[in-house]
C-alpha cells in the first residue's frame, strides 16, 4: 500500500509540472498561423525574423600541410523571406591553425568574419510538389535540411609564427616565405545544414536547432598568414567551420 502511494504522488507530481512548464514536445512543427507561402497553414509562429548564438570548430586548408581544429563562437540574425526560405546575416569570432611538422612554419590567425547569405529548405520543393506536406511527420523532419550560400569578408589577425627547431626529427631550415600578419579578404560561404523546429519550449515562443557545415573559399592567399612563391602555389586559402546552434523567433512585422 505504501509502495502504490508512493507511486500515485509521484505521478501526480510530474503531471502538475507538465501542465505548467508549457514545452512542447511535438518537434519541428510550426504554429497554425494562416501563412500565405504555400506550406498551407503553417508558418514560423507568426514571427519572420530569429536571432541566436553557435559554436564550432574550424579547419584550416591554406599553405601548410596541417591544421588543428580551433574554437569559433558565432552569432546568427536571420529573416525568413519564407517559411523555408530565410536571408540573414552571421558573425563569427575564432581562430585558425595550421602548421608544417617539418620546418619552423606555424599560423595561428584569431579571425573575425561578417557574411549575409540565403538559405534553402528542402521544404521548398516539398511546398511546390505539395501544398499539405505538412501534415506528414517524415516530410516535415527531412523538410529542415538546406543548402545556401552568399558573400562575406573576412579579418585576419596571426597571433603566432613559432621559430626554427632544429631538434625536430627531419626539420628543414628553410628561407621564411612571405608573410602577412594582418589582411581583409572576401570569402564566399557555401551551407549545408539541418534545422530542427519546436514551437513552444520554456520562454520562447518558437526556437530553432541548428546542425551547419559552412566552406568557405577565401579571395586571399594571406588568410594564413603565408604566402610562398612557389609555383604550385596557385590556389587561395580555404576553411571550413562544422558547428551546432540556437536561435528563437523575435519581432513579427505587427509588433512594429
Amino acid at each position: 500500500m505504501k509502495t502504490l502511494l508512493q507511486l500515485f504522488f509521484t505521478g501526480a507530481i510530474f503531471v502538475s509540472i507538465g501542465a505548467h512548464a508549457q514545452v512542447r514536445t511535438d518537434i519541428s512543427l510550426r504554429e497554425r498561423n494562416n501563412s500565405q507561402y504555400g506550406l498551407g497553414e503553417y508558418g514560423y509562429n507568426g514571427r519572420n525574423y530569429s536571432m541566436g548564438f553557435g559554436l564550432g570548430s574550424s579547419k584550416m586548408y591554406g599553405d601548410l600541410k596541417y591544421s588543428n581544429p580551433q574554437p569559433v563562437y558565432i552569432g546568427y540574425f536571420e529573416k525568413n523571406v519564407t517559411p523555408s526560405i530565410s536571408t540573414g546575416w552571421t558573425v563569427s569570432v575564432g581562430d585558425l591553425s595550421s602548421r608544417d611538422p617539418f620546418t619552423y612554419l606555424r599560423s595561428f590567425n584569431h579571425f573575425t568574419s561578417v557574411d549575409q547569405h540565403i538559405t534553402i529548405e528542402l521544404a521548398t520543393l516539398f511546398g511546390l510538389a505539395y501544398r499539405e506536406f505538412y501534415d506528414y511527420t517524415l516530410l516535415r523532419l527531412i523538410g529542415g535540411a538546406y543548402v545556401g550560400g552568399g558573400l562575406g569578408i573576412i579579418n585576419s589577425n596571426i597571433k603566432r609564427q613559432a621559430e626554427f627547431n632544429p631538434d625536430l626529427p627531419g626539420s628543414i631550415n628553410t628561407q621564411s616565405p612571405t608573410m602577412m600578419k594582418s589582411s581583409t579578404a572576401l570569402y564566399m560561404p557555401l551551407n549545408v545544414g539541418y534545422n530542427l523546429y519546436i514551437p513552444k519550449l520554456w520562454i520562447f515562443k518558437g526556437c530553432v536547432f541548428n546542425f551547419n557545415y559552412q566552406y568557405s573559399m577565401t579571395m586571399s592567399d594571406f588568410v594564413d598568414g603565408y604566402d610562398p612563391n612557389l609555383v604550385a602555389n596557385k590556389k587561395n586559402d580555404v576553411y571550413t567551420v562544422t558547428s551546432v546552434g540556437f536561435r528563437f523567433f523575435v519581432f513579427h512585422p505587427s509588433e512594429f
